[in-house]
């Protein structure tokens, strides 16, 4: 008969596939947050000044006869925050004003370069646009930029403040657009 032998077979360790195992959920939690952060940008709404402005037009062919041009000037001053990892660029924007009917209007901010030329026309925008924000601003991580966007609306005074709503849409490079509606 054959002797019993009672010894246990030498145990294997878990050690090194627990720790390969550790280092790869580290790296795909690194990646994760890395491609897709968690926090955001946020646009919030400074504050709204209007100029309204009316020019009459008269006729010299017919007598009596004159026109009026309505326009608003809309000076709105946003502030962007970026709460991204990564810096964020400013692309373009826009004001969508919905009025009472629910026709909707859609008008992109006027650029840096048409200012002079706005505010030699009408003196009174010149105040309201201290500070324009540019296209192309570059907002590094967990900063902010504010600045005034100035919207030229043909309609007359009474269309604007009777509206149902305006909301200003900032787009921006490689990120979801941002939206702020503008209090009545």
């Amino acid at each position: 008969m054959s002797d019993l032998n009672f010894s246990q077979p030498e145990r294997r360790s878990f050690f090194v596939p627990i720790l390969l195992a550790v280092v790869a959920i580290v790296i795909a939690v690194g990646v994760a947050i890395h491609f897709f952060p968690a926090t955001s940008v946020d646009l919030v709404h400074v504050r709204t000044e209007v100029l309204p402005i009316e020019t009459l037009f008269k006729s010299n062919t017919v007598i009596g006869l004159s026109e009026a041009n309505h326009m608003v000037f809309i000076a709105s001053t946003v502030k962007v925050d970026n709460h991204l990892r990564v810096p964020i660029y400013l692309d373009d924007f826009h004001i969508t004003l919905t009025d009472r009917s629910g026709a909707e209007m859609t008008v992109s901010a006027d650029t840096p370069k048409d200012l002079p030329d706005l505010e030699a026309n009408y003196p009174g925008i010149k105040p309201l646009m201290t500070t324009p924000l540019v296209r192309n601003t570059g907002i590094d991580s967990e900063k902010s930029a504010e600045g005034t966007l100035l919207f030229a609306l043909s309609i007359p005074k009474s269309v604007w403040d009777a509206r149902k709503s305006a909301v200003i849409k900032v787009d921006l490079y490689h990120q979801p657009p941002m939206y702020v509606t503008l209090p009545q």
